[in-house]
């Protein structure tokens, strides 16, 4: 049926494969209750474990860094280590880097320590001030000129050590990328300080994408030396690819079936792992935009040849639309409607649609992945060369009628 030209689909329902709902909805692991159920173990999980083990049973002190694209499990990583902390009365600090501002970085983790508020806090924090650790640390934190890294490092080691187990996490630390070469090494040299002098059973690990990783170990080799292990997440392995599926299917089957993978074949999963590159994060847009688009359809199994028929080339510009992710939809929408296409900045955008830059930054560089969009070497974004003929068609259709 259509109307106007726009495709209308019949009313959809995943009850046609004896499933609840599309169990690939929730991209990021953490937002799941039973996270352990579905989570597909590598070998830095094992390894993991192992450094968990080493910390909670024998009080090591350990630093660490998980490198790896967007969407391979950093922050899924990190949580885990937070949770092992916490679970045993530690305290685990964990910061998702949203700034290259190293004075609000630094304020972000010592704000982390804070408990909250009641009478007691409010008089030892009171007392706190009187004895001079807030000033001293608010000094040090007012000006880059005043940042003095040994003693923010030693603060910082006084405040954890009153833990039994402690935890500093560091997440999507290439947000930090653009500061000063100066202020850089000087947020690295505090946290040298911090590793030199970690209290018993502490656990250091940040997460980064490999371009900043390697940015930063040429920056500073002092600090990257201090690392007791380097994980590099892999890509994930067609047989992984196999267990994610079945494990999420499972969570929303109605009714039983003697295939693990229904309604999709092998072939359909091998195809979708191939496309996405073995990102899980990836390989989870396609197999949720695939299931809802077959399930409008009634597609019953869904193979290799279901799969390529979705994920064939648009026709229209607004079967484009349709496909974008309905998070991201604003922003395509803002660069084809608005900005002619592109190419245009990711600040340019995050203005228009008034959401924060790294927010948009990221987004925009997962459409870049999902095909949807298309960079150029000056770091701007724009739509792909196909779109824009339907723009350009688009535009000819006016100016003649």
């Amino acid at each position: 049926m259509e109307t106007g030209g726009l495709k209308l689909y019949p009313y959809q329902s995943y009850e046609v494969y004896g499933l609840s709902r599309n169990p690939f909805e929730q991209l990021a692991s953490e937002g799941i209750a039973d996270v352990e159920g579905i989570h597909v173990y590598q070998e830095i999980d094992m390894r993991l474990q192992m450094i968990l083990s080493e910390v909670i049973g024998n009080k090591s002190s350990i630093a660490l860094s998980i490198v790896g694209p967007l969407g391979m499990g950093k922050t899924q990583r990190l949580k885990t280590i937070a949770k092992a902390i916490e679970e045993n009365k530690g305290k685990a600090i964990y910061v998702k880097v949203d700034t290259n501002d190293i004075l609000k970085l630094t304020r972000d983790i010592f704000y982390a320590l804070k408990p909250p508020k009641s009478r007691t806090n409010i008089f030892l924090e009171n007392l706190s001030k009187k004895l001079g650790f807030i000033d001293r640390l608010e000094k040090m934190l007012s000006d880059t000129k005043e940042y003095k890294s040994r003693d923010i490092a030693e603060l910082l080691t006084e405040q954890m050590s009153k833990y039994p187990y402690c935890a500093l996490l560091l997440d999507e630390l290439e947000n930090m990328q653009t500061a000063s070469e100066q202020e850089k090494i000087q947020f690295f040299e505090m946290l040298r300080h911090f590793i030199s002098n970690m209290p018993k059973g502490c656990i250091v690990a940040f997460a980064c994408v490999p371009e900043a990783y390697e940015e930063y170990s040429k920056i500073f080799p002092a600090f990257f030396m201090r690392l007791h292990y380097e994980f590099k997440l892999r890509p994930m392995s067609l047989d992984e690819a196999y267990e994610l599926v079945k494990k999420r299917l499972n969570m929303v089957r109605t009714r039983d079936t003697d295939d693990p993978l229904y309604p999709f074949t092998e072939e359909a999963i091998k195809l979708i792992h191939e496309l996405g590159k073995g990102n899980p994060r990836q390989i989870l847009r396609l197999l949720h935009y695939v299931l809802s688009e077959a399930a409008k359809h009634k597609f019953d199994p869904i193979d290799d040849y279901v799969v390529t028929t979705i994920l064939e080339e648009p026709k229209s510009l607004e079967e484009y639309l349709t496909r974008i992710p309905k998070d991201y939809k604003d922003l395509v929408e803002a660069i084809v409607f608005e900005f002619n296409g592109g190419p245009i900045s990711y600040i340019q955008v995050a203005k228009h649609v008034k959401r924060p830059g790294i927010q948009v930054y990221d987004q925009l560089n997962e459409l870049i992945r999902l095909g949807f969009l298309v960079g150029d070497p000056k770091g701007n974004y724009k739509i792909p060369d196909y779109v824009r003929k339907f723009l350009e068609e688009a535009s000819n259709r006016e100016e003649t009628e």
